[in-house]
């Protein structure tokens, strides 16, 4: 069953001196929901193809193109054993709590934008 691990962090601004206090979430997989997660990613794209074949104007571009796309979404999926959430705490400028959105691949450190006050942050480990 796939896990949710919290990872405390420092968000801090450009001047390297204030800081903050958050947490970074992140999914580890298992091997089964890793398999899982790649059958369902094939299936669904997959039986898009299939549902998509009595659309006679866009059947001959996005049939060939989801019987694609499926293998490589599926070994993407699979390949994916650990894919980050979000980051949660306050932001060392505006001093509000703010909750980043991460993408599956983001890893530490990194930089994003405040969503509150638009402000760069640096995201490290504590």
């Amino acid at each position: 069953m796939a896990t949710i691990e919290e990872q405390d962090v420092r968000i801090k601004v450009n001047d390297g001196v204030t800081a903050c206090d958050g947490v970074f979430f992140e999914t580890h997989y298992t091997p089964h929901d890793r398999r899982v997660r790649a059958i369902k990613a094939l299936g669904g794209l997959w039986g898009l193809a299939v549902l998509l074949i009595p659309v006679p104007p866009i059947h001959l571009v996005l049939i060939p193109a989801f019987l694609i796309a499926g293998p490589v979404v599926a070994y993407k999926r699979y390949k994916t054993s650990v894919a980050a959430n979000h980051v949660t705490g306050v932001c060392p400028t505006c001093k509000q709590d703010i909750k980043l959105a991460l993408q599956t691949a983001d890893h530490l450190p990194m930089w994003k934008y405040c969503p509150k006050c638009s402000a760069p942050v640096h995201i490290d480990v504590k």
